[in-house]
């Protein structure tokens, strides 16, 4: 085969292994592996010291929260909005049946049309002029202003919006997609007051949905008033007058309507035991952060004392070798 490559005028030359660049994957070190048991040692010989922290801790905490925190207590009440768009959608509809599209869009466009009613009313509730109107109806401003020890004499700030931030603390809504009721919060030191202060929220968001129900229904009864006598149609002026019918039945329902806009499903209730301080998870929380940090202090500490002992074996032994040179 040799002598034929030779006759064919080609040498044989060997195949030799390209080095790419490629790292070989080297001996695995076991004295890389992290040794835990230095650390476990260091935690078990100190154990009474971690434990005489987490018990203090505790103690102090429980002392804390039990005799010197102020109580919070808070009240909770559930609504559920009512729908007020079926009028308006029967209203509506019997008039595009009619009419046209022109007379349904018309009273589409006086009555208007609404969504989520949840939707609504979280943000009134949680709105600047609605809390500044409920403060100033039910004169809570001295009483709020007491509780968190601030003077009113001594304010710099506009009493208005720092009695609104303390009640945009004390105060939360939630809604319930899959029930779709609305839940009211309200927390304050004194469990009839929280209930007292509740109250007053459902009981003005009621009334401001009822007045701007009765002015609605008063602006679209004028509306409609003038659109039937403008018109020729005698048919058309009979449906209209009949929407104006409705319209007033609207305004005098929203007038004399206990459960108007909403339902309420509970009244404002507090429990008998306060909201916060929680006096046991408070303990379980700090008994816990106690215990990693006393654990956290303990290896660093030996860490440094470790350090400085090898420092000054080092040191030591260098002055030794200083001293025997001649």
């Amino acid at each position: 085969m040799d002598s034929a490559r030779k006759k064919r005028g080609t040498s044989y030359k060997p195949i030799i292994p390209v080095d790419r660049g490629e790292k070989r994957a080297e001996p695995y070190d076991l004295s890389d592996q992290i040794d835990l048991s230095e650390y476990l040692f260091a935690i078990g010989h100190r154990w009474q010291l971690i434990a005489v922290t987490i018990l203090l801790a505790v103690a102090t905490t429980f002392v804390v929260t039990k005799f010197v925190m102020i109580r919070w207590y808070r009240a909770e009440a559930i609504i559920r909005p009512v729908g007020q768009n079926a009028v308006l959608q029967q209203t509506t509809g019997l008039l595009s049946g009619f009419g046209g599209g022109a007379i349904g869009g018309l009273a589409a466009g006086i009555l208007g049309t609404s969504g989520n009613d949840a939707d609504e009313y979280i943000p009134i509730l949680t709105s600047f002029a609605f809390t500044k109107d409920l403060v100033k109806k039910h004169q809570l401003t001295d009483q709020l202003l007491a509780e968190e020890r601030i003077s009113l004499a001594s304010l710099r700030e506009d009493p208005d919006w720092v009695v609104y931030r303390i009640l945009k603390r004390r105060f939360e809504c939630r809604f319930a997609q899959s029930t779709g009721n609305l839940t009211l919060y309200y927390q304050d030191q004194k469990r009839s007051e929280a209930e007292r202060i509740l109250g007053f929220y459902i009981d003005d968001l009621r009334e401001k949905l009822r007045y701007r129900q009765v002015r609605d229904a008063t602006a679209a009864v004028a509306s409609l008033r003038e659109e039937a006598r403008t018109n020729s149609d005698a048919l058309l002026r009979d449906q209209l007058y009949e929407l104006i019918a409705t319209q007033i039945q609207r305004q005098k329902l929203a007038q004399v309507q206990a459960d108007f806009a909403f339902i309420e499903l509970e009244p404002p209730t507090s429990e008998d035991r306060p909201y916060k301080p929680a006096g046991l998870l408070d303990c379980v929380i700090v008994g816990l952060l106690s215990a990693i940090g006393a654990i956290v202090w303990i290896l660093v500490m030996d860490g440094y004392t470790a350090d400085l002992s090898l420092t000054s074996s080092r040191s030591g032994g260098g002055n030794k070798e200083q001293s025997a040179e001649p």
